[in-house]
C-alpha cells in the first residue's frame, strides 16, 4: 500500500498543475512500512470489534484511522504562496498560505535526507514544514521574495548555535546572581 511519490505524479488534478512557477515538495514517508501494515491490521481489528461487540465507538475510530492512512498530501510553492492539497478519497481540501501572510522561511539540512532540504514556512504562530529538493531551495527563496519582500529567511543551524551560546551566557549570569 506504500506509494512512492519521488516522481510526484498524482492521480488527481492539482490546482498548481498549470502554474509554471510551481515548485513541488519531495514526499518523505514518515511511517515505516511495518507500522503502516500494522495500522491496517489494527483498523481491521477495530472494525471487527465494532461489528461484533457492543462498543460501536471502535467503528468510528477504525474509520478515522483508515481515513488517515488513505489521505494523500500534495504541497507546492506557487505564485499564490504555499499551497497544500489533501486528497482524503471522500473529499479534497485545498489550503493556500498567501505570500503576504507568510512571515518567514527557515531551512534546515537533515542528515537522514542528504539530497533534500527541510523548509519551515511560518505564518503568524503557525509553522508547516516540508522537504524540497536541495536544488529548489534558492528557487523557493526567489519566488518568496518576488511576491513578498518582507519575508525573512533563517538558517536553523545558525539559530541553534546562537541558542546554545545564549544558554551558556544565561548560566554564567545565573551563577553571578547566586554569589
Amino acid at each position: 500500500m506504500f506509494i512512492e511519490r519521488s516522481d510526484y505524479v498524482s492521480e488527481i488534478k492539482l490546482p498548481w498543475d498549470d502554474d509554471s512557477e510551481a515548485i513541488r515538495y519531495e514526499y518523505v514517508n514518515p511511517r515505516k512500512t511495518f507500522s503502516e501494515k500494522y495500522a491496517y491490521v489494527v483498523t481491521s481489528v477495530l472494525i471487527i470489534l465494532g461489528i461484533f461487540t457492543k462498543y460501536k465507538l471502535t467503528l468510528l475510530l477504525a474509520l478515522l484511522l483508515l481515513l488517515s492512512l488513505l489521505t494523500k498530501k500534495y504541497v507546492a510553492v506557487t505564485s499564490k504562496g504555499l499551497e497544500m492539497c489533501n486528497d482524503m478519497k471522500i473529499t479534497k481540501t485545498n489550503e493556500v498560505w498567501e505570500w503576504s501572510k507568510i512571515d518567514a522561511i527557515t531551512y534546515e539540512k537533515k542528515p537522514a535526507e542528504p539530497d533534500k532540504i527541510l523548509l519551515y514556512f511560518t505564518k503568524g504562530d503557525l509553522t508547516r514544514r516540508f522537504f524540497f529538493k536541495e536544488e529548489d531551495k534558492e528557487r523557493v527563496f526567489d519566488l518568496a521574495h518576488k511576491y513578498n519582500k518582507k519575508i525573512k529567511v533563517y538558517d536553523a543551524y545558525e539559530y541553534k548555535e546562537n541558542l546554545k551560546h545564549f544558554k551558556k551566557e544565561l548560566k554564567k549570569t545565573k551563577r553571578r546572581w547566586q554569589k
